[in-house]
């Protein structure tokens, strides 16, 4: 017969007690991660970006700056996470787009849409972030090496919206860069555009896109490959694009 004070402790009733317990813990890391993050936006959207500290989100929590640096580095962390957010939440909405749309001018110009209707509340963070653009050795810059990923997925969209197209090659090659750089332009124009509800911006995609597809059906004559062919020399050139198409 064992001691009184001898117990047996039954394995595996512990082990789904410390797995369970470590399940929970995971779920609240999780939970308050994208509780940082939504006030840290939120502030962001009130306050302005350079105006709302980390303090201010650890604060608005309950809590200490600490709060908010657990789960990010710095408020620079956080806007990453809203890049990564916006491009996630762009591609449901185009991908199930895509899967109704056939026209080619309305599949490219609801690209430019849909992304306005995710930003339309975020002008005032759009115009603190924008100034990175000038600045290539910031994380924040779009043209940065930490956020290539979110431009080369954002180009797979408009590649994907060009899938079908009676359109050579060559032009298929290039179109996703160019029209990239048309949607970064469109996102300058709807920054200042102090139309109501910004409709102008909203007429300069329904009408460049138009003017852009007219412009597609003529460039794709056979006897303007010489023409393109170049102007492909020379995006290629100036390292826009990593390889010209062998013909």
């Amino acid at each position: 017969m064992s001691p009184w004070w001898v117990f047996t402790v039954d394995t595996n009733t512990a082990s789904r007690y410390i797995l369970n317990m470590f399940k929970e813990h995971l779920t609240k890391g999780k939970a308050s991660r994208a509780q940082i993050y939504e006030t840290a936006i939120r502030l962001f959207r009130e306050r302005g970006f350079d105006d709302a500290t980390m303090r201010d989100i650890g604060a608005e929590l309950g809590g200490a700056a600490s709060a908010a640096y657990y789960y990010f580095k710095s408020k620079d962390a956080i806007v990453l996470d809203y890049y990564d957010d916006v491009q996630r939440r762009h591609e449901v909405l185009v991908n199930e787009m895509l899967e109704q749309e056939k026209d080619l001018s309305r599949r490219i110009a609801q690209i430019h849409h849909l992304k306005l209707d995710i930003l339309k509340h975020d002008r005032r963070i759009m115009g603190a972030l924008l100034r990175y653009a000038g600045e290539p050795d910031s994380e924040l810059s779009f043209f940065s090496v930490k956020t290539s990923g979110l431009r080369q997925a954002a180009m797979a969209l408009f590649a994907r919206a060009l899938e079908g197209a009676d359109l050579p090659a060559d032009m298929l090659s290039v179109l996703p860069l160019l029209l990239w750089a048309a949607h970064m332009g469109v996102l300058l124009y709807f920054l200042y555009d102090k139309s109501p509800n910004q409709k102008n911006t909203r007429a300069l995609i329904d009408r460049g896109t138009q003017l852009m597809t007219g412009f597609l059906k003529v460039a794709k004559n056979p006897l303007l490959r010489p023409i393109r062919k170049r102007t492909l020399e020379f995006i290629h050139d100036s390292g826009l694009i990593e390889a010209a198409p062998a013909h």
